[in-house]
């Protein structure tokens, strides 16, 4: 009896030793398959235009921040943390201004910066209704701000714009620009 009792012991430790060993557990398996967090290539904005890029460049500010992207009047920029810089061309007929509508909080800007800029409104509905100068409607709808706190429009280029905004029983109404050295980045529009 005390022959089978010692045996039965081993023969549990060693079952306990061997499951806890870091080569047949599922844990150390999942270890180290876990990659290693990775940056994104620039090479994946290969063949995008503007908008498509800056769908991805939106994304990026929260999953890939080291990747630096702003817009001008005139391009898409991107800066990777190899230094790589990317350039995309906006369309010759239109450019992007984003607005982030606040009520108490803001910042200074005139460029956007998608991968820093931060408004106050996030994953808010703002009535928005842009008029070209001469009365043409550009833009009546209701839009969502992002998670970033703007409203993203894709403008006509060389005009001036009267814009009113309406949200949570507060409006704003300014004008905007879409020339070469108008900004993209609005944050004065105070909801009131």
């Amino acid at each position: 009896m005390k022959k089978i009792t010692i045996i039965t012991l081993t023969l549990i430790t060693l079952l306990i030793f061997s499951a806890c060993s870091p080569k047949n557990t599922g844990e150390a398996q999942a270890q180290t398959t876990i990659p290693a967090k990775s940056t994104v290539s620039p090479t994946i904005l290969d063949g995008l235009d503007a908008r498509e890029a800056l769908v991805l460049a939106n994304k990026w500010k929260t999953s890939n921040p080291e990747v630096t992207s702003f817009i001008t009047p005139d391009k898409l920029n991107f800066e990777f943390p190899n230094k790589k810089k990317v350039e995309i061309s906006l369309p010759d007929d239109s450019m992007m201004i984003a607005i982030a509508p606040y009520i108490d909080k803001t910042h200074t800007c005139s460029t956007h910066y998608i991968s820093g800029c931060q408004g106050e409104l996030v994953d808010i509905p703002v009535k928005v209704l842009a008029l070209h100068d001469d009365g043409t409607v550009l833009i009546d709808r209701t839009i969502n701000t992002m998670s970033n706190g703007f409203i993203e429009l894709w403008l006509p280029r060389n005009i001036n714009i009267t814009l009113t905004m309406e949200s949570m029983n507060r409006k704003v109404e300014g004008t905007l620009a879409t020339f070469s050295d108008s900004n993209t980045c609005i944050t004065t529009m105070k909801l009131l």
